[in-house]
């Protein structure tokens, strides 16, 4: 492959000479397409390709992965690249990527709301790391959208018997989800459709530094710990609050 007229090649350029050079029908995946749709890092310096092998040898610097054929809606194109689609992508990576790793890399496609739950099943069928996909879809629960995950985070608060805070109130320049003002405690509702952007992240960061400045302290909790940790979330609360408001004794769950 030869680049014209310039030397400096982005990596999309590496990608697509890696995909041209594996022949008709190839497409970027495994690794390299979860980088390519930010599903996840990768310091490797193989590209990995699919493509239908027929007794071709992987081009220098590019991991060759040999299929019957690719499903033609299992490949599009991104970026000029030829790459298999997000399920497609997940399916390969449960092959390759440890438990963890891969559950990182589904809560991520999840927050960028590309995350096709029948879609995946359908790529990963009868292929190697379809158990423990299934394994990781069994367990899994759709995210709760803001307002739902407000709203289970008062009824748990107010169920557990912990003093009513103010919902929605203002505290300087922000509107916040739960205050207890007299404790001088706020409470945040994180969804991740919401909050696990880099923009957020760094919004988020800001608001708690200037409410840390004007001596209110700031809890942030996910819809998993609302319903799967809910103890663990109140009694933060609760000791967060001890010595600065009436409280009564924590009730037995």
């Amino acid at each position: 492959m030869y680049a014209v007229g310039h030397t400096a090649i982005r990596r999309e350029g590496h990608w697509l000479a890696a995909v041209l050079a594996c022949g008709a029908g190839a497409a970027l995946s495994h690794r390299s397409a979860a980088v390519l749709w930010d599903l996840r890092p990768s310091s490797r310096g193989v590209i990995d390709v699919t493509a239908a092998l027929r007794g071709r040898v992987s081009p220098d610097g590019v991991r060759l992965h040999g299929t019957a054929r690719l499903v033609p809606n299992e490949v599009t194109v991104r970026s000029g690249v030829p790459v298999t689609t997000v399920s497609r992508t997940l399916a390969d990576l449960a092959a390759v990527l440890g438990h963890r790793d891969l559950e990182r890399t589904f809560e991520r496609t999840e927050a960028l709301q590309m995350l096709d739950v029948r879609s995946v099943l359908a790529s990963v069928h009868c292929r190697p790391g379809a158990p423990v996909v299934r394994r990781i879809l069994d367990a899994w629960e759709p995210v709760a959208t803001r307002s739902e995950l407000e709203a289970a985070l008062l009824r748990l608060v107010v169920n557990s018997g912990l003093p009513r805070p103010e919902v929605n109130a203002r505290v300087g320049e922000f509107e916040v989800d739960l205050l207890w003002r007299a404790g001088r405690l706020v409470v945040e509702a994180d969804s991740i459709g919401f909050h696990l952007t880099r923009a957020a992240m760094e919004r988020d960061r800001r608001r708690d530094a200037v409410l840390a400045r004007d001596g209110y302290r700031a809890l942030r909790f996910t819809d998993r710990q609302v319903r799967r940790r809910p103890r663990e979330v109140t009694t933060a609360i609760r000791a967060a609050l001890q010595g600065s408001v009436p409280l009564k004794p924590a009730r037995r769950a």
